[in-house]
């Protein structure tokens, strides 16, 4: 199916000679009100599930909702490997001598954007008021709510904070609109004054300040749920209280999404378009006035001074006062947008890979002399086919589930699908990660077809012995669910048929978007599904919990994979810090997951992304999110090169 991309290049091309391209009319709605202001143009390809942080569990989401709410730690934009700091925390916690018990100080002065929840000014303009330690105890009872989808952010902490599971009963007992529970005490969590913040642990849990990072945990203010979810406008200019029967306990209003960060959405359309503008009130405050996260840092790598990325050290942020983004699923419209100097950033498509990157993973000259610049980085991610190990075919054949892995040609995929963007993963966790050499490698990790077609015997005499087809009766047709519907998708469909076709397994595949997906995965809909995960954390615990068996009803182990010697060693490894032994714990895990194989192991991802000259301080973080604020544009330069 080239046809597609053959037209596409053409456009592109065209555009290319051209410096005037009209802007697109997404982008036309409300430029106006952009007059004098620095405005940065993008896309997304992904729909966003959620404006709460709370119910986010998607890189999408959290891509969006890091500029908008932020967390007691961040990540160091600059630092790598990954560096947690302070960001609504004045500094690192103090730690009792049993490490149950975590004090963290809040940063005085900081300011929500203002928003009608807070109150009107005589003006007309909205209020605002400043950060409480008590907004992060209404988060984590937010997240611990039975009436809320939480699984993501609850399945860090659900066994680990002390007296969640008693909250979360007693939230169960009240209707979904009353939000009385929220009055509720909860062991785990206390104020103790308007600066303060404390977590009681049932257990150590040494991954808890990369926990805090995660933007799941940002501070509530009480007046969102008063004003936004158990009122509406009347009809008249005022509010009216809405029945308890009708409210829900989760932000879906984005006007509702209010937060500490340096933007606010002004605007958002799911799969359309998406406008975060600066919030007026970020910046140090007069009790803090060196306030780190207000201002671009002053260290990095040595390869930072060299690239330019320290020329801004100590400068106010955020650079950048309104950020647009376009909805657009399919790569070629997204890439005739960065060419026609449109957008900012962007990947490149495959059908014009080799035009743009040489052999030797360059950018070509032809490219480079448009002004155009390319950074290549590795994700700490690892994609795979899932398995849902509650089916009753898939579930009940490991040897099956070795074959598809022996079958499954990784090299040929990431060179023929994706122009040798990706590695092959050879166990569930990152090979970025520190010790990852140290964990060993899946026996099954490896092309091998033969071998493939022995364990497709074995696979047969066990699901014989299942009950699951007669001797002689031919295997069970399979349905693997991708999460997208462009043609990208089409083509590793076909490509992934091939690759089952080749040991006789027939396969059906169903496209869909990812919310979608993810919606299907939750609902135990799929049979063999494409999903992946992106470190939350650089710890190899942060993939393992994706197998825990506790995790399966929290939604984070959707494979649905139980081991009672996994779990086992799992909550052993969980509580240890740092040491040889913990590395020996995980190694033995990994294992365990190499033999019985819940996934079909794919790539580490490696991305390539072009972005313009006029474009400053951009370095993709492998891990945080909110640094929209660090990156800077030459407004003049482009100005001159594309007419706006």
């Amino acid at each position: 199916m080239k046809w597609f991309y053959i037209i596409s290049i053409g456009a592109v091309a065209a555009m290319a000679l051209s410096p005037f391209v009209l802007l697109p009319g997404e982008m036309l709605a409300g430029l106006s009100d952009d007059q004098g202001k620095t405005v940065s143009y993008g896309t997304y390809a992904a729909k966003v599930r959620s404006v709460d942080p709370a119910t986010a569990g998607d890189t999408m989401s959290a891509s969006i909702q890091g500029n908008v709410y932020e967390s007691l730690y961040t990540y160091h934009y600059l630092l790598r490997p990954p560096t947690v700091v302070p960001q609504l925390a004045q500094d690192v916690p103090d730690i009792s001598p049993d490490a149950l018990v975590y004090t963290f100080k809040i940063k005085p002065g900081v300011k929500y954007h203002r928003n009608p929840c807070f109150g009107v000014n005589p003006d007309g303009s909205f209020k605002t008021r400043t950060l409480r330690a008590e907004d992060f105890v209404l988060a984590f009872k937010r997240i611990a709510d039975f009436h809320l989808p939480t699984p993501m952010s609850l399945a860090f902490i659900e066994d680990k904070v002390k007296g969640l599971k008693e909250y979360s009963d007693r939230t169960r007992t009240y209707d979904k609109g009353d939000f009385r529970r929220y009055d509720e005490p909860f062991e785990g969590v206390a104020a103790p004054d308007e600066f303060t913040f404390q977590i009681r642990l049932a257990v150590p849990f040494p991954q808890l300040i990369y926990v805090l990072a995660v933007n799941n945990y940002a501070p509530i203010p009480r007046e969102i749920i008063d004003y936004w979810l158990a009122t509406r406008d009347d009809g008249n200019g005022g509010r009216e209280a809405v029945p308890l029967k009708e409210r829900s306990p989760q932000i879906s209003d984005f006007r509702a999404a209010v937060g500490t960060g340096p933007y606010y959405l002004s605007r958002f359309v799911t799969g359309g378009d998406i406008v975060l503008e600066r919030n007026p009130d970020f910046g140090p405050s007069s009790a803090d006035p060196n306030d780190s996260r207000c201002f671009y840092p002053g260290e990095g790598m040595s390869e930072d001074q060299t690239n330019g990325l320290l020329a801004d050290a100590g400068k106010p942020l955020p650079f950048v006062d309104v950020n647009r983004l376009m909805y657009v699923a399919e790569e070629n419209p997204a890439w005739s947008l960065f060419v026609g100097r449109i957008t900012d950033v962007s990947g490149i498509p495959n059908a014009v890979f080799s035009q743009v990157v040489s052999p030797g993973r360059e950018l070509t000259d032809q490219w480079a002399k448009m002004g155009i610049e390319m950074i290549t980085y590795t994700d700490p991610a690892v994609y795979w086919y899932a398995f849902n190990m509650d089916d009753p075919v898939v579930g009940k054949s490991r040897s099956l589930r070795q074959a598809v892995s022996l079958a499954f040609d990784v090299n040929r995929y990431v060179d023929v699908l994706f122009n040798g963007r990706g590695k092959r993963a050879v166990n569930v966790i990152p090979s970025v990660f520190p010790d990852s050499d140290k964990l060993p490698a899946s026996p099954y990790a490896r092309f091998d077809l033969p071998a493939a077609r022995e364990k497709m015997v074995q696979a047969r005499k066990e699901l014989e012995e299942a009950g699951v087809i007669q001797p002689g009766q031919a295997l069970p047709r399979l349905r693997l669910d991708l999460g997208g519907t462009d043609e990208q998708e089409r083509r590793v469909a076909e490509f992934t048929k091939y690759m089952f076709k080749r040991i006789g397994l027939e396969l059906d595949i169903e496209l869909n978007d990812w919310p979608t997906l993810q919606e299907k995965v939750e609902n135990k809909q799929c049979q063999i599904y494409a999903m992946g995960w992106h470190a939350d954390y650089p710890d190899p615990e942060n993939f393992l919990q994706l197998y825990y068996s506790p995790n399966i009803k929290r939604g984070t182990n959707n494979t649905d994979y139980s081991n009672p010697a996994f779990d086992r060693l799992y909550e052993q490894a969980a509580r240890m810090l740092p040491s040889p032994e913990r590395t020996q714990l995980y190694a033995r895990l990994v294992d365990m997951l190499n033999e019985d194989c819940p996934v079909v192991l794919l790539t580490e991802p490696v991305s390539l992304v072009l972005y313009h000259d006029w474009v400053h301080n951009y370095k993709p973080h492998p891990i945080g999110y909110g640094f929209y604020k660090c990156r800077r544009l030459d407004v003049q330069q482009r100005q001159r090169e594309t007419g706006r």
